[in-house]
């Protein structure tokens, strides 16, 4: 099984920038031998109809086609996806209703592939697809390197999810005690340590990272700081 090398997944943990960051991806995933790689993030933000972002290494007329909404909802497997968490391999009986759309597909090179999909708490969701004009996966192929895309999957979605909602979000008001937890969170401080530094009760310091969680709207600490440096708070 094609393995990733420790040094590209750090890269890949330490950027920031999203069109940086799928840049990184798609070299993982052309190291398992596919040759396209695509993420579909459905966001879900108050105040906001359900926002649709596209990245993906697709050919450039490919694309042209997926921007007609209308096409871009007649593909079966992403309505699979959108209500299961199970990757669904590219089978020519799931387009069986929709012909047309595995031609144009496999004329474009997206020919053999699968997608992944994960959902957060939020109800915001990333569909990953991984995809090559010629050979066929095979079964044993499917197992052995689904795992590195479900891997993939989630570590694009909460990157890059969490960037484009921060752009989204209302800016979060958070006190003076709350910027320097999150400051010495962002340094990678435990609570314990943040404590210690601060002069805090460890209890205290959780109660802050829960406020700062909540008021950037994100699903953990990792994400709260993500939505803060997007917004210059750190």
């Amino acid at each position: 099984m094609p393995h990733w090398k420790n040094e590209q997944l750090q890269l890949l943990l330490n950027e920031q920038e999203p069109q940086k960051l799928f840049k990184l991806a798609v070299e993982l995933v052309q190291g398992l031998e596919m040759t396209y790689l695509g993420l579909t993030l459905h966001l879900q933000v108050s105040a906001h109809p359900p926002q649709v972002v596209l990245y993906n290494n697709y050919p450039t007329e490919w694309n042209a086609r997926l921007q007609d909404a209308d096409f871009f909802r007649q593909d079966p497997v992403a309505s699979l996806c959108h209500r299961s968490t199970l990757p669904v391999l590219w089978r020519d009986e799931l387009y069986r209703e929709v012909p047309h759309f595995r031609e144009a597909a496999c004329n474009h090179g997206l020919r053999h592939g699968w997608t992944q999909s994960v959902q957060d708490l939020r109800h915001n969701e990333s569909q990953l697809s991984v995809a090559r004009a010629s050979g066929e996966i095979g079964t044993a192929e499917f197992y052995e390197k689904s795992s590195q895309v479900l891997w993939l999957c989630n570590t694009l979605h909460t990157l890059i999810s969490e960037h484009h909602l921060s752009l989204l979000a209302p800016e979060p008001s958070l006190s003076e005690r709350e910027l320097e937890v999150l400051k010495w969170s962002a340094a990678g401080k435990t609570a314990e340590d943040i404590a210690h530094i601060l002069s805090l009760s460890t209890s205290t310091v959780n109660f802050h990272i829960r406020s700062v969680i909540t008021k950037t709207n994100a699903a953990n600490m990792a994400g709260a700081i993500a939505i803060a440096a997007n917004r210059g708070l750190l």
